[in-house]
């Protein structure tokens, strides 16, 4: 049976056959931008070396194990590890000569105080020197003094191919091991100091490594609880089905349970730990950042913050049910509808991993693509006086430019005289200002790539559920294969319309990033109060100005889908249909994604429970087959994260489908009036909340 959409005066049976393609200039212009990602990323693996990042650098910007002339010699040795104090060495490089080495030293080694004790020769061949040095024609000191050779080294561990002291061999006992030795200064502090930075990431890699190591173990475990969470999302839709209105106060009363547990369960802790003989009184401001996440369940300021969240978070759900009780009823008969439509279209259900796949496809070229173009920039070298600065004034101008870059080949040759005690040392490998443009250029793809693939999966699902929905006899009147055919209308009458929303998103999501730029170099270079409150501000704007067009977007895809119209008349048709609607949109659309996020979040905190327990060994029954932990909480996580995940690819198309639906449902209040010229299509459940029926 047919309607008339009073707007146009034609008869209207959903999504039209006959339509052109919407919006072509935008999608000229996306393939363009496609050609030139691919040929950044052509010129990125052609000229870049990822190993320049990957792996440590000598004075002479040489990679050290990857070199041909250094395939033997894989870790970096500092000459004097008192410059090497700030812990970005590990990406600049160090201001002292640094060599490749074929093992860290494995012993306290000082130069001079050797050569006075064992002899010069059999010092010599202790000595850590730069290549290409004659150390036969000079005494030990003179290789010290002239920066030829290490004055010293220290019993040293191999850490992310650097060299880097043990700290527990660094004492005055260990040094300091004779007489002669003692006579001869050694700045142990400093050393400790210079070192301290390294031994942060020493320890962060231990931290990395235990994680590893719980990943390691528990990796079949996590995969069982996600695999629990992806049967419990089906069926749960399954059953939503059938149940929808059943299903949905389930989920209201479920989550009013588990709030209810967890909140007598937060108050039984805090009540405990406040009447604790000798309980901590410290709070969460005076704890510093821990790995041990059992510090913080030990505090009573952790436990009222739990019960204070969980308290709100019952208030309001409480108050939607008593005021907008009558916009649930509708909410879920919505929601009831799009069950039908998922069951009837069950195809739909397993559509969401295809753009999922795509959209790691797109991560994995941009992060490829941005390593390989930053390891293009060539390596800088710039002059180091003395005292190991490199703002100086050296007027060797045939080797070094105004910005105080050198060429490290001949240096020591041709400005010794000019610049005494200086040195050109390796500082950076550092991209050129065509290299930013390229980055800038690949953030931007990757932004305009993700949101491409989320609109192309919104337009098709979005057809595929308004030819479900303007089926007057439900599921016989439905088109064969909707999903394929509505996939196929996207792809030749509309990628223009999907570029083009998707552009619009992309541009304000790269103006927000580039506020987040800017936000810290104000607070670089002034952070005061109004500047912190202007960039606040204008942050907040575009945050909401990206939601509120990810709305629009999302509508106008719905009405492309229906009517293949431009993304500018799809955009203006929803948005002044959504206008005249506006208590409904602020109500029920809203209302029936928060009932949604309810039944996922059952969903998640029904995981989180079941792998808190498990982690924990509170399960009698399994607890020979579970392996311990270093970090318990690290599965745990791991296994929510992937059970909320997992549950948004399942609800994302009941999203879609209840957004579709309610379009469509605002169209046909508004379109027809029941009579049998202009039937209602929606549910008898609808119209009987809305007091409407179609007259026989």
């Amino acid at each position: 049976m047919s309607k008339v959409d009073v707007t146009s005066g034609m008869v209207h049976r959903g999504p039209v056959k006959n339509r052109s393609c919407t919006d072509i200039a935008c999608l000229i212009i996306f393939i363009a931008f496609l050609v030139g990602w691919g040929i950044i990323g052509f010129y990125g693996f052609t000229l870049g070396d990822p190993q320049r990042l990957l792996h440590p650098t000598d004075s002479n910007g040489r990679i050290c194990g990857v070199d041909e002339t250094l395939k033997d010699k894989p870790y970096l040795f500092y000459f004097d590890l008192t410059r090497c104090a700030d812990p970005s060495i590990l990406i600049k490089g160090c201001p002292t000569p640094q060599v490749c080495v074929k093992t860290c030293p494995t012993e306290n080694f000082m130069a001079i105080a050797a050569a006075a004790q064992i002899g010069e020769a059999l010092t010599k061949t202790k000595l850590i020197c730069k290549e290409n040095v004659t150390v036969s024609r000079m005494s030990v000191k003179e290789l010290v003094d002239n920066g030829h050779c290490a004055s010293y080294y220290l019993q040293s561990e191999p850490i992310t191919g650097r060299c880097i002291p043990s700290l527990t061999n660094m004492s005055d006992s260990v040094i300091f091991s004779n007489s002669i030795t003692r006579q001869l200064e050694v700045p142990i502090e400093e050393i400790i100091n210079g070192t301290i930075g390294l031994a942060q990431l020493l320890n962060a890699g231990q931290t990395f490594d235990r994680i590893f190591q719980d990943y390691s173990e528990t990796w079949w475990i996590i995969l069982i609880g996600l695999a629990i969470s992806m049967i419990i999302s089906l069926f749960w839709i399954v059953l939503m089905r059938f149940a929808a209105g059943p299903m949905v106060w389930l989920s209201i009363i479920g989550i009013l349970a588990l709030q209810g547990v967890g909140f007598w369960y937060c108050f039984t802790r805090y009540t405990e730990l406040k009447d604790m003989p000798g309980a901590s009184n410290q709070t969460l401001a005076q704890i510093a950042f821990t790995t041990n996440l059992g510090t913080y369940l030990e505090l009573r300021e952790t436990w009222l913050a739990f019960l204070i969240i969980l308290g709100i978070s019952m208030t309001v759900i409480v108050l939607m049910l008593i005021f907008l009780r009558n916009r649930i009823r509708i909410a879920i008969a919505l929601i009831g509808h799009a069950s039908k439509a998922v069951g009837n279209i069950m195809s739909t259900l397993l559509f969401p991993i295809f753009p999922w796949v795509f959209q790691v496809l797109v991560i994995g070229y941009f992060a490829a693509v941005a390593l390989y173009a930053a390891s293009i920039g060539k390596s800088t070298f710039k002059v180091v006086g003395p005292d190991n600065t490199t703002n100086i004034n050296c007027s060797c101008t045939s080797v070094i430019d105004s910005l105080g870059t050198c060429i490290p080949l001949g240096f020591e040759q041709i400005c010794n005289s000019q610049c005494p005690g200086s040195t050109c040392r390796f500082f950076e490998t550092g991209g050129n200002y065509y290299v930013t443009v390229l980055q800038i250029y690949n953030l931007f793809g990757l932004f305009w790539g993700l949101f491409f693939v989320s609109a192309l999966a919104e337009i098709v699902l979005a057809g595929a559920f308004a030819s479900w929905y303007w089926a007057f006899n439900k599921p016989r009147d439905v088109p064969a294969y909707p999903l394929t055919n509505s996939f196929f209308r996207a792809i030749f009458y509309h990628l223009g319309t999907v570029a083009f929303g998707s552009l619009i998103i992309a541009i304000i999501r790269s103006i927000r990033v580039l506020l987040e730029y800017l936000d810290r170099k104000v607070r670089e270079y002034s952070d005061t109060c109004c500047s912190r409150t202007m960039m606040c501000l204008c942050k907040c704007c575009f945050w909401m100005l990206e939601t509120f067009m990810r709305f629009v977007n999302r509508n106008a895809y719905v009405l492309c889908a229906i009517n293949g119209t431009s993304f500018c008349q799809s955009a203006s048709d929803a948005f002044s249909l959504l206008l005249r609607n506006v208590a409904r949109v602020a109500v029920l659309d809203k209302v029936t994604d928060f009932l949604l996020f309810l039944g996922r979040l059952v969903i998640v905190t029904a995981m989180g429970i079941l792998s808190f327990y498990v982690f924990t060994n509170r399960i009698h029954y399994i607890n020979e087959y579970i392996p311990p932990t270093n970090y318990y909480m690290v599965p745990i996580i791991t296994t929510i994260l992937g059970a909320y995940f997992i549950s948004g690819l399942f609800f994302s198309v009941y999203t879609m489908a209840i957004d579709t639906i309610f379009l469509c449902f605002l169209q046909d209040t508004e379109i027809n009036d029941g009579s049998p010229e202009k039937p209602f299509y929606m549910s008898q459940e609808l119209m009987e909340i809305l007091g409407k029926k179609n007259k026989l």
